[in-house]
This record gives C-alpha cells, structure tokens and sequence, in this order.
C-alpha cells in the first residue's frame, strides 16, 4: 500500500519520534489508532444494539474517563472483531527530505481562534507502507464513514468563516474518492479524538460528558497550519 498524505501529518509537539541512527519514522500505533477510531463510530452507527449498549454505558453514573475509549472499544470489538489479525508495521520511516518546522495553530472552529499555538515537525509526502487485513472491505467502509463524518462535523462548525468553503467543501468531495481515508497523527487535543463521534449530536450524552467528565466529546480544537490553510492529518492509504 501507499500513504497519501494530503495534508502535513504532525505526530507531537515534539516532533516524529527517530530510531538508533535519527532515523524519523511513523510508529504503528498512529495507523492502528485511526483504523481503531473509524471501526468504532461505523459499528455504533450501523448496529442499534451496538448504539444502545454503548449510550447506556455512556450515561451510567460514575464515568471513569481513563476507561471509557478502553470500554467502547471493546464492546464495538467483541461483536465485530475486525481488527484481528490487522498487521502493522512497527515502524514506516519518512524520508528526512519531506520533514519540515511548521508553525501549527490549535484552531478553535467555533470561536475562529488560535488558542496556543506552537512549532514542530510535519511531514507531507507519499510512503510506501504495509498494512495488512482479512477484512480489507470492513475496514475501507468504516475508513470511509468515519472521515467523511468528521469533515462534516468540522465544516459545520465553521458555519461560513472562508476555511470551509476554500479547505472543507473540497475535501468533502474528494474523501468519497479515496481507496481508505485515514486522519492520522497529532489533529486535534481534544482527549477522546473522534472516539465517541458518532454521539457528539445526541445531547443526553454530550451534555451527561462535558457535566461529568468536563470533556467536549466533538473534536472542537483542531491544529491548522496557516501557511498551508489546511488542517492536519487528512491521508489515503491506496490499495495497490
């Protein structure tokens, strides 16, 4: 497979982490957390019982937050457990070439603010990467109805500030092209990520989190780079 990078891939503030000789590289969890993310909101949004299960779960008094991404995810996996025999490189090295400095904003979408912004490496480019499934299809699908979602969160919370007319609507159009979109790496600080998505219109249970966990379930803080006018994280993985 390749990875596509359509927009620049951030991996911390710190940079990409690097091997023994410096070498950069991407570690496997950031493909398996992606892939792990879209499986999860495409089970709750296709499977009512799973939808069910998992808002009753939500909505149970005494929330541990350091549980619940641990907990949905394994009631999604132990009806649908398409992340078995999921193979993954520990290591997909970037070439040094393609790595830049890049002044990132942590962009607040609704506000149209940058809230602490900061500099770190971002990559952007093409990789040769060798990712591996029995359940290829499953995962495209999942892949496919998870980032097509979250652009459209994100674009509507825009509402008509330029970036989502210049980045969101093109974007929108050229996801459903894609082979396997991925949004990988460092995108947002929002602690569950795009985790809990699917939920993020239904108000018993975001008004139940922000109450009890004092966490914004929508992924509201998203990292913008200005020069680029794109936000991070956008990738294809293309099926050869």
């Amino acid at each position: 497979m390749e990875l596509l990078c359509w927009t620049p891939v951030v991996f911390s503030r710190n940079g990409f982490p690097r091997d023994e000789e410096g070498k950069p590289f991407l570690p496997g969890n950031v493909f398996k957390e992606a892939i792990t993310s879209a499986v999860i909101f495409y089970y709750i949004k296709k499977d009512k019982e799973i939808e069910n299960k998992v808002r009753k779960y939500l909505l149970k008094e005494g929330l541990n937050i350091k549980e619940v991404a641990k907990d949905v995810k394994n009631i999604v996996l132990e009806k649908y457990p398409v992340l078995d025999n999921l193979d993954i490189p520990e290591r997909t090295y970037l070439p040094e070439k393609d790595i830049k400095q890049e002044y990132i904003e942590v962009f607040d979408l609704k506000e149209w603010i940058d809230i602490k912004g900061f500099k770190t490496e971002v990559f952007k480019g093409t990789l040769e990467v060798s990712i591996k499934s029995p359940h290829i299809e499953k995962l495209k699908a999942a892949a496919h109805s998870f980032a097509e979602a979250l652009a459209r969160m994100e674009h509507s919370l825009l509402k008509d500030h330029p970036l989502a007319k210049l980045f969101y609507e093109p974007l929108i159009n050229d996801l459903k092209k894609w082979d396997i979109p991925l949004r990988i790496g460092l995108w947002t600080e929002v602690s569950f990520k795009g985790d809990l998505l699917f939920f993020w219109r239904i108000k018993e249970v975001r008004e139940k989190l922000l109450k009890e966990l004092k966490v914004d379930i929508r992924p509201r803080y998203v990292l913008y780079l200005p020069r680029e006018k794109q936000t991070t994280g956008w990738t294809e993985l293309k099926i050869s």
